[in-house]
């Protein structure tokens, strides 16, 4: 038998347990160290879900990985780089620890002064008073897709750059300047025609067979255009019957449906979920005191047959 004293022993053995217990279940004992959540706003052209759908994956998943609350702001007008300079300086006044911008005006941007870190997004700066730049080179990836379409275009077809001069960012230019000076070094003639103008806005292809008697080939500025010149060889037997090939850059839903569907016959896309994810995961190596050199992205010439490659099923629908 246990007597008095082995009695109270284990009865002081046990409350010493459950309060051993208490103790650690209340992080008396054994803290759990508490990780800082910081505030990264996101300025952006704008946030259509055929746009930024992959981009906004990708910044979602470095969220979580780095305990980071994102909050995106967008411009009311596109390349509209006054209200830009506006949201950047209230952003940083409401206490935001880090911003990720595309930039409106590159050069605004890049001389703006904050007291916070900046990420570029898109944008080849590399200099100035941003922190980080994740940078697409659209000279190059232009280059890159004229390339592409001279291995297969005839050599009598005409080139044509389908363009909107009222609305070109920087990217556009660049990605125009690269394909041009491919296309002319390899004496090929371009001719460029606009959506505005005579042709009240619209995207003039059925014009195409009026100013050539060959097969035009057609290269758009950005994805908004050739989404557009998609539906209108879509819907015009005029303009499909003039255009041999229709090439671009973008990857959204609208228009890998008409790369699908050979309306498009062939693109250049990034790893939109990368940007976001990287952007994310640069302005927390800068919070933390980490340097954070220039992230140069990769660009990728895709056909119709390309979608179903697994590479490149899991770069344009990444899973959630």
């Amino acid at each position: 038998m246990i007597g008095r004293r082995g009695k109270a022993l284990i009865i002081v053995y046990v409350a010493f347990l459950a309060v051993l217990l208490l103790m650690c279940s209340t992080d008396l004992i054994i803290r759990e160290p508490e990780r800082e959540v910081y505030q990264v706003a996101v300025i952006i052209e704008d946030m259509r879900s055929d746009n930024y759908s992959n981009f906004r994956k990708g910044m979602d998943q470095a969220a979580m990985e780095f305990n980071v609350d994102v909050h995106f702001i967008t411009l009311y007008e596109k390349l509209d780089a006054a209200q830009q300079m506006e949201l950047m300086e209230r952003e940083e006044q409401d206490g935001a620890d880090a911003l990720v911008v595309v930039p409106a005006d590159e050069g605004q941007v890049a001389g703006k002064q904050m007291t916070i870190p900046v990420i570029l997004l898109r944008s080849g700066l590399t200099q100035g008073a941003v922190t980080g730049n994740i940078i697409i080179d659209y000279e190059k990836m232009g280059g890159q897709l004229a390339k592409e379409m001279l291995k297969d275009i005839p050599e009598d077809a005409s080139i044509f750059l389908l363009v909107d001069r009222e609305k070109q960012s920087r990217a556009d230019i660049l990605f125009l300047k690269g394909a041009g000076t491919v296309f002319t070094g390899k004496g090929r003639s371009i001719e460029m025609i606009a959506k505005n103008g005579d042709d009240g806005g619209k995207v003039p292809l059925e014009s195409l067979s009026k100013r050539t008697e060959k097969k035009a080939v057609v290269l758009a500025q950005n994805q908004e255009i050739l989404t557009e010149a998609a539906g209108v060889l879509a819907n015009s037997p005029e303009a499909a019957e003039s255009v041999l090939g229709l090439y671009g850059r973008g990857n959204t839903m609208p228009i890998l449906n008409d790369l699908e569907r050979d309306y498009i016959t062939g693109i250049c896309v990034t790893d939109d979920f990368s940007i976001g994810y990287l952007s994310v995961r640069e302005a927390v190596r800068v919070l933390e005191g980490a340097g954070s050199p220039p992230v140069v992205m990769d660009s990728y010439y895709i056909e119709k047959e390309d979608l179903q490659e697994p590479g490149f099923e899991k770069l344009l629908y990444p899973i959630e």
